[in-house]
């Protein structure tokens, strides 16, 4: 047996072993389609709509009007607009719309503005609400959103997360559904349909994500505020902490909310970059508290949950080192005219070929998980099924420099797509 086909045999060993540690991962692949039980609510509850608006003039018209148009009673819920300078022309948006608007200047991430805002309706009123709510602002509520999450709030979960609607195809038009705001949107699928539906019905802990995020005001009275404010994810700190404090997580679907995906490839990745460097950040802060807690070291499900994105790190990191290993030994090899180059490449193109199937079987699933709501004719969604896995294997090097480098850890501003709206085929 010649050296290549050895490599090829661990290679082939480490994949499996890689699988089998995913598979209880894998096996909420199974509940995509599964339709959730509807909730109703006992009473009605007040809650406060948190939303960070630095900069945000340009989308957040949209977030308000939808508010304007919530089927829960007005009175039981209020909009707490958050800004970074007094100059900013979304104050006189929001105090037309009603909302009461919070200046938070210098500000460096997104917790900030969270922090500041929790603690000043806690100092004032903090018995006022029964949950808060936060909404990025460029942001559309479906508009039984704030009915579902009161409905949400009978699941007794500390931590409640809505479902993620994609507004390029329910707003947009042609121009706003490039194919890297298509590929990036199958994200929320892959989060929501085939992940936080399995796990709030077994209890685990789910993937927050920090829009269309709900927590009891016993949480953030707990917390004294938003703490969640060491990386540019806040959210994925928040999820640890769910390990640490023993939270209960929820998933809901009916309550649903539109999200923005940018319509550049560039702004895309840069999105890309911030998210998956504060994955890891988050994990490294929290881990090592997680272990140090006698408790909360020995949730070993829930430890799970939050961390298996990192044997889909391995797994890849395996493969892409096989792959250009390989590849540079059959060039080495053809150099000298020597024969061995064939394995050498054919192992390459095993390599390559690995992670751009598993990546494949997993848009399909998405597709066929989420097929009402990925709004494009069916031969976009086929041209979709064969590129969105290499749009994914672009994570490649965007882990790498998350793992390696400080870069991407800023809070940068993020240009916004000018959607011309309808309420069509809402």
């Amino acid at each position: 047996m010649g050296i290549f086909d050895t490599l090829l045999k661990i290679y082939l060993f480490c994949t499996a072993f890689c699988i089998l540690l995913y598979l209880p991962r894998l096996s909420c692949w199974a509940w995509a389609r599964r339709k959730q039980p509807r909730l109703k609510a006992q009473k009605i509850r007040t809650l406060a709509l948190l939303i960070p608006a630095r900069n945000e003039s340009a989308a957040i018209g949209s977030l308000l009007d939808s508010i304007q148009r919530q089927s829960y009673p007005r009175e039981a819920f209020d909009a707490h607009v958050i800004v970074a300078s007094a100059d900013d022309p979304t104050i006189e948006m929001a105090q037309a719309a009603g909302a009461r608007v919070h200046i938070v200047a210098g500000q460096s991430c997104k917790g900030d503005a969270l922090d500041t805002c929790m603690k000043t309706i806690l100092d004032e009123t903090p018995h006022r609400y029964d949950a808060y709510i936060i909404v990025d602002a460029d942001c559309v509520l479906d508009e039984a959103f704030c009915e579902e999450m009161n409905n949400a709030l009978e699941s007794d979960a500390e931590i409640i997360c809505a479902k993620k609607k994609v507004k390029n195809y329910f707003f947009g038009d042609r121009r706003s559904q490039p194919l890297s705001a298509c590929c990036n949107a199958i994200i929320w699928t892959l989060i929501d349909n085939m992940g936080n539906r399995a796990k709030a019905a077994h209890g685990d802990v789910c993937f927050t994500v920090g829009t269309g995020l709900m927590l009891r005001a016993n949480v953030v009275r707990m917390n004294g505020g938003w703490p969640y404010r060491s990386t540019v994810t806040e959210d994925m700190e928040l999820m640890h902490d769910v390990v640490l404090k023993g939270w209960k997580t929820f998933y809901y679907e009916h309550a649903v909310l539109y999200m923005e995906e940018a319509d550049s490839h560039r702004v895309t990745n840069k999105r890309r970059r911030r998210w998956l460097t504060g994955v890891i950040d988050s994990k490294r802060l929290y881990a090592p508290k997680i272990s140090a807690d006698p408790v909360a070291s020995r949730r070993y499900r829930q430890i799970y949950h939050t961390r298996n994105l990192w044997i889909v790190y391995l797994l890849i990191g395996i493969s892409t080192l096989f792959a250009i290993g390989n590849a540079l030994a059959a060039i080495l090899l053809r150099t000298f005219r020597d024969a061995l180059w064939f394995p050498a490449m054919r192992n390459a193109v095993i390599g390559v070929g690995a992670i751009y199937t598993m990546f494949f079987i997993m848009t399909l699933v998405a597709l066929i998980a989420d097929f009402e709501n990925i709004r494009l004719p069916l031969h976009r969604k086929l041209i979709l099924l064969f590129v969105h896995p290499i749009f994914y294997m672009e994570y490649i090097p965007i882990v790498a420099v998350a793992l390696f480098t400080p870069y991407g850890r800023s809070w940068d501003a993020i240009r916004r797509v000018n959607f011309a709206e309808s309420e069509k085929g809402k």
